[in-house]
């Protein structure tokens, strides 16, 4: 199903300009939501960054109720899949759109192999989160980060890891990185200016419930190739293995299973919940 400020529309009528400004500059935001037998995990979560990245980007008078309203309404008639929804500067600057569209699941490879690159155009934790207004607004300005995926797939890799320029971890083009030591796990620091990632918010709160150690922590390129295991979290990854970095290849920790079903628990009993 497609829909443009709430209207529903055809697939061939679900069209943005390209005079439009999200066309012609990038300016725009989105959320990417996935569905679980019917249920839209985390919906609140994913509409509060929505709001925030609304307002880091100057998108006024988004009606973010009827979004999500929409959003539940068309995720319900699939058993699963996501929810994409875009906000689109219009060919007005004080204009914007809506468009929400319902896309069928990914399937990922079981392990991911990762190129480290350096990432100039992010933050890298040069700034501060209250010094630059838009750090870590969910933009539709992903070209650097696909073009680091595509330059990672031209040397044999699955996908990029991103650096800051001091060799500091970052965050992979469309994921976070997380990695386990000695039965701990650890996430990067929102310091960096990397996305606030729901699944990494959802992974802190399943560690703080399950009674699991995990620690915020940042880790320099040279010293994620002596960790135990590296996984990648986002919407569609929930604990991918990533089998190697750069040259440095890992086993798989017991306990990324454990994380894995334990996501599998959390998205079950809240969409129980829910009901």
């Amino acid at each position: 199903m497609y829909l443009i400020n709430g209207k529903e529309v055809k697939k061939e009528e679900f069209n943005i300009p390209v005079e439009n400004l999200a066309i012609w500059r990038g300016d725009g935001i989105f959320e990417a939501i996935a569905i679980h037998n019917g249920y839209l995990f985390a919906i609140d979560k994913h509409m509060e960054r929505f709001a925030k990245s609304a307002e880091k980007m100057f998108f006024d008078d988004i009606d973010f109720t009827k979004i999500k309203e929409d959003l539940i309404s068309i995720a319900s008639k699939f058993d699963n899949g996501y929810m994409r929804v875009i906000i689109g500067r219009g060919t007005d600057k004080d204009k914007s759109d809506v468009y929400i569209f319902y896309q069928d699941l990914i399937n990922f490879p079981e392990s991911f192999s990762l190129q480290s690159q350096k990432a100039h155009w992010q933050s890298g934790g040069d700034f501060s989160l209250d010094e630059v207004e838009n750090i870590g607004s969910k933009t539709i300005s992903y070209a650097m980060n696909i073009n680091q995926t595509r330059l990672a797939q031209k040397s044999g890799y699955t996908d990029s890891l991103l650096l800051n320029k001091d060799g500091i971890v970052l965050e992979g083009p469309t994921f976070c990185v997380s990695w386990i030591i000695d039965n701990k796990i650890y996430v990067p620091s929102l310091d960096l200016g990397i996305l606030d990632s729901i699944t990494r918010r959802t992974l802190i709160d399943i560690a703080k419930e399950a009674g699991l150690d995990l620690k915020v922590e940042n880790i320099h390129i040279n010293d994620i190739y002596n960790v135990d295991t590296v996984f990648a979290l986002s919407t569609a990854k929930h604990g991918t293995f990533v089998s190697q970095i750069d040259d440095q290849t890992y086993t798989e920790d017991p306990l990324l299973e454990i994380i894995r079903q334990s996501f599998s628990d959390f998205i079950e009993k809240e969409r129980q919940l829910k009901k």
